[in-house]
């Protein structure tokens, strides 16, 4: 376990900004096999117009990579108010790489940011997310594009999530959205993705990602948990941020012939219950968290059928995960699996 800082010398009048400087700190975990990817997300942040007054902290967390990050970084330099900061650590997924990030950001950084290493931002991302949070929001996020799957998620994926919007009032020139409303939103749709994401650090210091969810979930899990703290929510209707296709592709593994689409599903039934059963939630939200639940568990139970007659050996591992996870859905499964099978039978007639 290392750490190593890569910074651009700062002197004179600029130094004595940066060390009054009010900051932000940009969350990177890394774990890719292929070159370039980090590197891409890097020149992304270099490329920021950073408002004066700002200093901006990038802390990669090399995952235990096979593409080691310090073959990435080696040839990035940033100049101005922005440092980069690396640390490795054994590899424990995105969830604790994430953490490890948060617990490396100084005790004076007042903004979060994420950015996964495929991603990449516009130039005035961190400039708008700034300007946002300045007026008094908690929370901020834009839309998202990734190529193959959507030019625009709160057009083509989270069509509640753009309808809403649609209506919403103007903050600033952005729409603000009730943090209570945006929560029901994450949980149908999701239209938050992390790398869209920056927030006040003092609405929830404490909060981590959920490490037991390798699989899936533990994203919704924390921006739900982060979203019901905060007392004020802004989407960015001119941003948008470049989804990749790294290593870690969770939309790639959703088809039913991919052996991670299993646990997959699994990770989600026991998010969602998580989230029914740790996030304040409103009876609206209440209703929609219940909704999805039982949606999970359908497709599980589908899944879970489908996969006994096609990949039997597939099965023990994730299912036994979910009885040490989540003994109460574990056994309500085998009526889940049986309703799965009807509708697998159903299908073919």
């Amino acid at each position: 376990m290392y750490t190593h800082y890569i910074s651009a010398p700062v002197s004179g009048v600029i130094g004595k900004a940066v060390k009054r400087a009010s900051k932000l700190a940009v969350i990177i975990p890394f774990f890719q096999r292929e070159p370039g990817i980090l590197a891409r997300a890097l020149e992304s942040i270099r490329s920021q117009h950073i408002p004066d007054g700002w200093r901006v902290d990038v802390i990669v967390v090399d995952d235990a990579s096979p593409c080691s990050a310090d073959d990435e970084t080696r040839q990035i330099t940033f100049t101005g108010p922005v440092r980069l900061k690396v640390v490795r650590q054994d590899n424990g997924g995105v969830a604790a790489a994430r953490n490890r990030g948060l617990d490396e950001a100084r005790t004076d950084t007042s903004l979060i940011a994420f950015l996964d290493s495929d991603d990449i931002w516009p130039a005035n991302h961190l400039a708008r997310a700034i300007r946002a949070l300045a007026t008094g929001t908690d929370f901020y996020f834009t839309d998202n594009r990734r190529a193959g799957y959507h030019e625009s998620c709160i057009r083509e994926r989270a069509i509640e999530t753009g309808k809403y919007i649609a209506t919403a009032r103007t903050k600033d020139g952005f729409l603000a959205i009730p943090p209570d409303r945006l929560l029901g939103l994450i949980i149908k749709e999701f239209p938050a993705q992390a790398s869209t994401v920056v927030y006040k650090r003092s609405i929830a210091p404490a909060l981590r990602f959920n490490t037991t969810l390798n699989a899936a979930g533990e994203d919704i899990l924390f921006l739900c948990t982060l979203v019901a703290a905060a007392s004020s929510a802004v989407f960015d209707p001119e941003s948008c941020v470049e989804c990749g296709a790294g290593l870690n592709m969770y939309f790639a593994k959703l088809s039913w012939n991919n052996p991670q689409c299993l646990p997959i599903l699994v990770d989600q039934v026991i998010a969602r219950r998580l989230i029914d059963r740790t996030v304040k939630l409103s009876a609206e939200s209440r209703k929609r968290i219940d909704a999805e639940i039982k949606y999970s568990r359908r497709e599980l139970g589908s899944h879970t059928a489908w996969s006994l007659t096609k990949f039997p050996a597939r099965v023990p591992k994730p299912i036994l995960r979910l009885i040490k996870k989540d003994a109460p859905a574990a056994l309500m499964l085998p009526l889940d699996i049986l309703a799965g099978a009807f509708s697998l039978l159903a299908r073919k007639l």
